[in-house]
């Protein structure tokens, strides 16, 4: 008979802890990201593309709306390359001068993925002749419960201030090199607007600047981290 008891008691616990996994696992975070990868060159131009995809969401809608951003953001550049490539090549075949093919190259890295938030961003590359390419960083930060694009209102809606915090973070961190930027860098920082593109991290936001923006190209795309501290909000 106590036997009997003992057995009926750890069956229970086993039974519960069982269930205390299978809701710890649920809890976790499905989502993830994966890549479509698209490889091709043809006499015009030549392109690598590593476009990020999220997968896992609750929602199916959101899903494939964020999808479909990211995608059409890669094929809308692949386009407008093409383009620019077809045009030059004939101009160089009408003017008898060498054409070098165009080139476009997408890459990106993840920054921030939880149930609630996804903060990625993708580096744009493209060669249209000249010295050099030119990389563009866009960021995409989504609400993944809504499908909605965050900025700066969204993540700071209980801080009126955040634009001077920002701008202060800035222009402090410039002010300390200032060899390394435009001697208008200041004056540009100060007079950045909700535009200015940014990324979200675990400790806070990552505001940046373009190349060409507030420095020289050499110095490369200028990112400067603000930490979520920094925002002292009443």
């Amino acid at each position: 008979m106590l036997m009997k008891r003992i057995l009926t008691v750890l069956t229970a616990l086993l039974f519960a802890i069982i269930f205390f996994v299978q809701v710890l696992a649920s809890e976790e975070l499905s989502s993830e990201i994966i890549s479509l990868s698209y490889k091709g060159s043809n006499k015009y131009m030549s392109w690598d593309l590593q476009i990020p995809q999220v997968q896992g969401l609750d929602s199916a809608r959101v899903e494939r709306s964020i999808n479909r951003h990211l995608l059409k953001t890669v094929k809308h550049l692949k386009k407008e390359v093409l383009a620019e490539a077809i045009k030059a090549y004939r101009e160089s075949k009408k003017a008898e001068y060498p054409f070098r093919p165009f080139e476009v190259h997408v890459d990106y890295k993840v920054h921030a993925l939880n149930q609630k938030l996804l903060s990625l961003t993708m580096d744009l590359y493209k060669f249209t002749g000249g010295a050099h390419g030119f990389t563009v960083r866009k960021p995409f930060n989504y609400d993944l419960k809504s499908g909605k694009e965050l900025g700066y209102k969204d993540i700071f809606k209980d801080c009126p201030n955040y634009s001077q915090v920002i701008i202060h973070h800035i222009t402090d961190k410039i002010i300390k090199n200032p060899d390394a930027y435009f001697d208008d860098a200041l004056d540009k920082v100060r007079q950045m607007t909700d535009e200015q593109p940014f990324y979200i991290t675990d400790k806070g936001i990552v505001v940046i600047f373009g190349l060409y923006e507030i420095a020289p190209y050499a110095s490369g795309i200028q990112e400067f981290f603000v930490p979520f501290s920094a925002f002292k909000c009443s």
